[in-house]
């Protein structure tokens, strides 16, 4: 069988691609796709190519889509919407997934947890969002990923700060009600109808936002039966079978924060000692037995 990964260029991915690659190579025959190289063509014929191999020869691609792509990743993947090559998620998945607005709209419209969140293009909008909210906050780019474009502000002259360098890069601004969670986050990794993995990420000492990165740990974590029903809601909600969910555990309850379509395999593999990459590559398997 063919196995396609559709990603950045060789010399530009990371360990959970890698590891990806190095798994799927156990049962399939493996062509690593640079996103930006291949050619899609309309006319006599309809088709998307990469070297001259028609995409269509694949029995499966797996996209690895970051935010910094989905301008490119979407005609792509919208093009093997209609020539019926077959994986996890359609095209609308990679704007849904990759908006941090459209992702929490379309998770409130299936009825999932999310926090109270605005979004506005104008200044005295934001400040009246402030107003209604209470500090601290937190601010976020639509597009931002990993962690970034995460901002936490809890006085009134640097929201006014933030605010005012988003409307001069022309950032719509997306405010979120800030939820007390003891500094720590819950992700769950849904495959199919699996929950294949999941792990809590804990805040360094002063710090809110449990981000790796800056300090934090994690450690292995089992979903309660509500979590569970929130990442199988979230994934259905996002028109995806493969994407990590994330979720914060508050005095209101679990809220969903966050569906990522292009996770990262090692920070959940080496917390957890689960062979994620295997899983997903086991959940491909399954997925052509259908």
């Amino acid at each position: 069988m063919k196995l396609c990964i559709l990603a950045p260029k060789p010399d530009e991915i990371k360990y959970s691609t890698k590891r990806l690659i190095e798994e799927a190579k156990k049962d399939f025959r493996v062509t690593l796709v640079p996103l930006v190289d291949v050619k899609l063509s309309i006319g006599k014929d309809m088709d998307a190519t990469y070297e001259k191999q028609s995409l269509k020869k694949f029995d499966y691609i797996l996209p690895r889509i970051d935010s910094k792509r989905a301008q490119i990743g979407y005609p792509v993947l919208r093009f093997l919407d209609h020539i019926g090559v077959r994986k996890p998620y359609p095209a609308e998945t990679v704007l849904l997934a990759h908006n941090k607005w459209l992702t929490l709209e379309q998770l409130a419209r299936y009825g999932v947890p999310v926090p109270e969140t605005y979004l506005t293009s104008s200044k005295e909008s934001a400040l009246r969002a402030m107003n209604k909210l209470k500090l601290p906050l937190v601010i976020k780019l639509l597009g931002g990923f990993g962690g970034e474009g995460v901002l936490m502000v809890d006085s009134k002259e640097a929201f006014q700060s933030v605010v005012a360098t988003m409307k001069s890069l022309k950032q719509e601004i997306l405010i979120e009600r800030f939820m007390e969670s003891s500094g720590e986050d819950i992700r769950g990794i849904i495959a199919g109808e699996e929950i294949i993995a999941s792990f809590k990420r804990i805040a360094a000492q002063g710090e809110k936002k449990a981000n790796i990165h800056l300090g934090g740990r994690s450690i292995s974590f089992k979903l309660t039966p509500e979590m569970e029903e929130i990442v199988r809601k979230s994934a259905e909600a996002t028109k995806t079978k493969l994407c990590a969910v994330d979720m914060l555990s508050t005095n209101e309850g679990v809220k969903a924060i966050e569906v990522n379509i292009n996770f990262g395999l090692q920070g959940i593999e080496k917390t957890t000692n689960i062979n994620v990459a295997r899983r997903i590559i086991e959940f491909v398997k399954s997925e052509l037995k259908r």
